[in-house]
């Protein structure tokens, strides 16, 4: 499925797979493969990938799903099960998955890692229920993994069971393109050796401020083109679509069209080939940046020199002017300025690049994978282990 979370969980599934142990992942319908077999004797049956059983027997995220997972688990004896947690992700009108740990309570261990701590819709006027649910959530799991310090900090001031922090690593694939590749990419845009092209990558999602980028595009000269890499909405967060087209809107009213270009969803390969093509990427999240973000840590694993905004709490792997380069967040001038002073100055920004290699080499998927068996570890009996 489109979408960080998905990423996050084939990447790490993978990682598990190749560390010796027996993966099976519990998903929506919407990602059986086209080719996999569909007919009634084979609908409930996993889809064997060459890393993982599939399960996508989740019609919809709602209550009726709880019993389906339980007998999952049961009929493939799993030691553990972690759930992938991000209310966008699990139909934010029911709090259906936030009872899981609950049902499986005596039948199998549970850990929730958080993609972050957004609570669910709900229904109208569901007001602290919806925080009430998140923490039922982390507190009836056996443990809960957060991806950046943040989290860290107010899931362990609040829950009785484990908690620890494992980072993300890049939702991309990486891959060095060649110097034909890029100048394809480039030609396909229609530019010229003397245009600058700036990169966004990730969904439109208001929190990732496309909408601050565009304004900055706007007090640039005609030598500045924008590209959209990656798909638009994804497969999760409903609000993406309403603000994709606020953002098409904010482009025809600063009469940018010309200057702003569109790839749509495209294979890891191409992905990687896209954010080379760019001289530079600019994300300038509004909550500011977070390890939590994996496209941000795509932008480090490609030693890419990135633009993006002052991280909410101490985060001492970016260094500014080293591996990253830091604007306030929603500061367009200060963004603008940042934009300009990289594009003139080439040895800037290989040397942010080198930098973002070198911190990437930190959050590896097998060092992931290792910290999270670690931590699954400890949640067993005393003298016992996860089978592979």
């Amino acid at each position: 499925m489109e979408g960080g979370v998905g990423a996050f969980t084939q990447e790490l599934a993978r990682a598990l797979h190749e560390a010796g142990h027996e993966i099976h992942v519990i998903s929506s319908r919407d990602t059986r493969p086209e080719t996999a077999e569909r007919t009634f004797r084979t609908r409930n049956q996993p889809i064997s990938l060459e890393f993982a059983h599939l399960h996508p027997r989740i019609e919809r995220w709602r209550w009726p799903s709880l019993p389906t997972i339980v007998d999952i688990v049961l009929r493939s004896e799993l030691d553990i099960v972690n759930i992938q947690y991000q209310a966008s992700a699990f139909n934010m009108n029911s709090a259906a998955i936030n009872f899981l740990p609950w049902r499986l309570n005596g039948i199998t261990k549970t850990v929730v890692t958080f993609h972050d701590l957004r609570v669910p819709y709900l229904f109208p006027k569901a007001g602290r229920l919806r925080e009430l649910a998140v923490y039922f959530m982390a507190r009836r799991a056996d443990g809960a993994i957060a991806t950046n310090i943040a989290d860290y900090e107010v899931l362990n001031s609040r829950l009785v069971s484990p908690v620890t922090q494992i980072p993300i690593g890049s939702n991309i694939a990486t891959y060095t393109p060649n110097h034909i590749e890029i100048a394809e990419v480039r030609e396909q845009l229609g530019l010229n050796e003397n245009q600058y092209l700036l990169g966004y990558f990730g969904f439109l999602n208001e929190s990732k401020g496309a909408d601050l980028l565009l304004s900055a595009m706007s007090n640039l000269d005609q030598r500045y083109h924008l590209v959209f890499i990656g798909g638009q909405t994804g497969a999760s967060d409903p609000t993406n679509a309403a603000f994709l087209q606020q953002t098409k809107h904010l482009i025809d009213e600063l009469g940018l069209s010309n200057r702003i270009h569109w790839t749509g969803f495209l294979s890891d390969v191409r992905v990687s080939t896209y954010l080379h093509a760019s001289n530079l990427m600019v994300i300038p999240y509004r909550d500011g940046a977070s390890l939590r973000r994996g496209t941000l840590m795509a932008a480090l694993a490609h030693g890419r020199p990135l633009i993006t905004t002052d991280p909410a709490e101490p985060t001492p792997e970016l260094e500014h002017g080293q591996n990253i380069w830091l604007v306030p967040p929603g500061n367009e001038p200060a963004l603008t300025r940042a934009i300009e002073t990289l594009a003139g100055d080439p040895t800037l920004c290989s040397t942010i690049g080198h930098g973002a290699q070198k911190t990437a080499a930190l959050f590896t998927w097998d060092k992931i994978a290792n910290q999270t068996l670690t931590f699954f570890e400890t949640l067993q009996p005393e003298g016992g282990s996860l089978t592979s």
